[in-house]
C-alpha cells in the first residue's frame, strides 16, 4: 500500500479532531435530528430534519436532453425526490429508487465526512463535482470473470467511474463493515485528485478524478455531491463539509507531489542517462551496461549505436542509426529484482523516431526483459513488423505452453487473444520525444491480481490483465536488453522496483530535468 499522503501543519488540529470522530463520537450524534453536531471547521449539509438543501438529479436521464424536453424531465426529477428520499432520526433514507440526492449547493475543493448503511445486492456511490463517482458496493458479490472489471469483491471506496485499468478505480484494500453496521467516508478532493479513507483505512491515495462526461477534459472545478441509489434500501449520516481555501489546497497539492518524488526516489533502482556513456549513471547493483552475447563484453559506442551530446531529451542520448546486432544489456543484480515468488518491477524510456519512416522491415523491440530462455518468459516492447501504420506493443509473455497452447507463431495469435496492449496509433514522431513506461505486478503469483501496464506520456494505454503470468527464469540469468533492431533516439533510461502508480508515472514524465531529479 503507498504511504498516506502528510497532512499541513496548519490541518493538524483538526485532523485530530477527526480521528476522535472516527474512533466513535459520530454514532453518539446519531440521535440528534434537530442538532447536527460536526467537527471544528466542518458545517453540516444535511440539518437532520427535512430535505432542505437537496433536489433530485439523475444526471444519465437528462445528458442528451435539450429545451423544454430536459426542463419538464428535470422538474419530473424534482417531484418525485420526496416520494423515495425522506429524514428519519436524523437520517436521510432512501428506498432504494427514484432520482439522487444531490445538493443545491456547489463544491469545489473540499474534505467530506459522511456515515452510510446499506443492504445487500445494493450498490450505490457518491458523486463528487456532480461526477461519478467513489463507489460503494455489496462486497460480498463473488468476482465474474466474464466482466472483469467489475469487482465488488475487492470492496468500496474505488473511483469506478474511471478508466478500467487505472489505480485507483478499485480501493488499495478492502474495509467495508458487516451489513447492519455504519461505514464512515472520509473523502478529500483538491483539483482532480481524490483522496478516500473508508473507516479509517486510506483506500483511494490521491488519484485522479477523470471527468466521466469527457475524459479528454479535466475534471470541473465545481458542482454538487450527489448520493446515488442503486437497488436497494441505503441510509446516510453525519454528513459534513469542509471548503479548502486556495492557499490550503495549494499545500495539500504540494504536500502530495512531495511524497510522489519521495517514492519515485526510494522505489529507483537503476538509472542511465547516456549523458557521458552507456553505464548507468546510478544502480543499486552492477552499473555496468554490457554488449549482449554469449561472451559479455563491456559495452562501447560503434558506428551503429553512438553517444550523442545535446540530443537527449534531457542531455546526451543514444542514437541507434540502423538495424544491428549490437544490443546494449544490464544485469538484473537488484535493478529488476526478479524472483519466483512475487516480481513487481516498471522501467520508463524516452524514445524519439519516426516508426513507419525509421525502422527496418521486421519487428523491432526498443526495450526488452529477458533470462536464460525465451520460452520461459520473456516481456518487451515491440512494433509490428507487417502493419502500416506499425502498431506499437507492451507483450508479457509467460511459459509458452500459457501463452501458446497450440504452438502457432505470434503473429498468427489474434490480436486480442495475446496477453499484450496494443497501441494503433501511437505519439511517436523524429520532431517530438515521447515517454514510455511499462509496469510488472505480482508475476508469479497466483493469489493476486497479475497486472501489466502501458504508459505513452503519462497516459495509460490499456492493461494486460487475467493472465496467468507465471515465469521460469534463473534469477541470474535475467537482463534488461535495449535496441533490438532499433532505429531512432534514446534517453533517460530508469528502472524501479515496483508497479508504479498512474500518479507517479505521470510525475515522472512531468519531471522538468529528467530521473536526476531523484537522486
Amino acid at each position: 500500500m503507498m504511504p498516506r499522503s502528510n497532512l499541513n501543519r496548519r490541518m493538524m488540529g483538526q485532523a485530530l479532531l477527526l480521528s476522535f470522530a472516527f474512533c466513535g463520537l459520530w454514532p453518539l450524534q446519531s440521535g440528534l435530528a434537530a442538532d447536527p453536531a460536526p467537527p471544528a471547521g466542518f458545517r453540516a449539509i444535511l440539518n437532520g430534519r427535512d430535505l432542505t438543501g437537496w433536489h433530485g438529479l439523475n444526471p444519465h436521464g437528462v445528458e442528451k436532453l435539450t429545451g423544454e424536453k430536459k426542463e419538464a424531465n428535470l422538474a419530473q426529477q424534482r417531484a418525485e425526490f420526496p416520494k423515495h428520499w425522506t429524514v428519519e432520526n436524523g437520517e436521510l433514507v432512501n428506498d432504494g429508487h427514484g432520482p439522487y440526492a444531490t445538493t443545491d449547493e456547489e463544491f469545489g475543493d473540499i474534505e467530506l465526512l459522511i456515515d452510510y448503511k446499506t443492504v445487500p445486492k445494493a450498490d450505490s456511490g457518491i458523486y463528487l463535482r456532480g461526477t461519478p463517482q467513489v463507489q460503494i458496493w455489496d462486497w460480498n458479490q463473488v468476482f465474474d470473470p466474464k466482466n472483469p472489471t467489475r469487482r465488488p469483491h475487492l470492496g468500496s471506496g474505488g473511483l469506478f467511474n474511471n478508466t478500467a485499468g487505472t489505480t485507483g478505480r478499485d480501493p488499495l484494500m478492502p474495509a467495508d463493515r458487516p451489513f447492519g453496521e455504519w461505514n464512515q467516508f472520509r473523502i478529500r478532493q483538491v483539483s482532480d485528485r481524490t483522496w478516500v479513507w473508508l473507516n479509517e483505512k486510506l483506500v483511494v491515495d490521491g488519484a485522479v478524478m477523470e471527468n466521466y462526461y469527457d475524459r479528454s477534459q479535466p475534471l470541473v472545478a465545481k458542482g454538487p455531491i450527489m448520493l446515488q441509489t442503486h437497488g436497494g434500501e441505503i441510509r446516510w449520516r453525519n454528513i459534513f463539509v469542509r471548503n479548502f481555501t486556495p492557499d490550503e489546497a495549494k499545500q495539500i497539492l504540494s504536500e502530495a507531489d512531495a511524497e510522489t518524488q519521495k517514492r519515485l526516489v526510494q522505489a529507483l533502482t537503476l538509472h542511465a542517462s547516456f549523458d557521458k556513456g552507456f553505464d548507468a549513471d546510478f544502480a543499486r547493483g552492477d552499473k555496468t551496461c554490457y554488449a549482449q552475447g554469449k561472451e559479455l563484453k563491456t559495452a562501447a559506442p560503434t558506428d551503429e549505436v553512438r553517444l550523442v551530446p545535446d540530443a537527449g531529451r534531457f542531455g546526451g542520448a543514444l542514437h541507434f542509426t540502423k538495424k544491428n546486432n549490437f544490443r546494449p544489456m544490464y544485469k538484473d543484480t537488484g535493478a529488476l529484482g526478479y524472483n519466483a515468488k512475487n516480481w513487481n518491477a516498471s522501467v520508463g524510456v524516452w524514445l524519439r523516431l519516426n516508426p513507419d519512416k525509421d525502422l527496418e522491415p521486421g519487428y523491432c523491440d526498443p526495450v526488452q526483459i529477458v533470462g536464460d530462455d525465451n520460452k520461459k518468459g520473456y516481456i518487451f516492447m515491440e512494433w509490428s513488423k507487417d502493419e502500416t501504420p506499425r502498431f506499437f506493443r507492451y507483450a508479457i509473455r509467460p511459459l509458452f505452453h500459457i501463452w501458446n497452447p497450440d504452438n502457432v507463431q505470434w503473429a498468427d495469435i489474434p490480436f486480442n487473444k495475446r496477453p499484450m496492449v496494443q497501441v494503433d496509433k501511437a505519439p511517436f514522431s523524429q520532431e517530438t520525444w515521447t515517454h514510455a513506461v511499462f509496469t510488472l505486478e505480482n508475476v508469479n503469483d497466483k493469489s493476486k491480481p497479475q497486472v501489466g501496464r502501458l504508459y505513452l506520456n503519462g497516459k495509460l494505454q490499456g492493461t494486460i490483465e487475467n493472465w496467468d503470468l507465471t515465469f521460469a527464469w534463473d534469477p541470474a540469468q535475467v537482463q534488461l536488453v535495449l535496441g533490438a533492431s532499433y532505429v531512432g533516439y534514446m534517453d533517460d533510461l530508469a528502472v524501479f522496483n515496483r508497479a508504479l502508480t498512474d500518479g507517479e508515472v505521470k510525475h515522472l514524465y512531468g519531471l522538468k530535468q529528467g530521473v536526476q531529479e531523484l537522486k
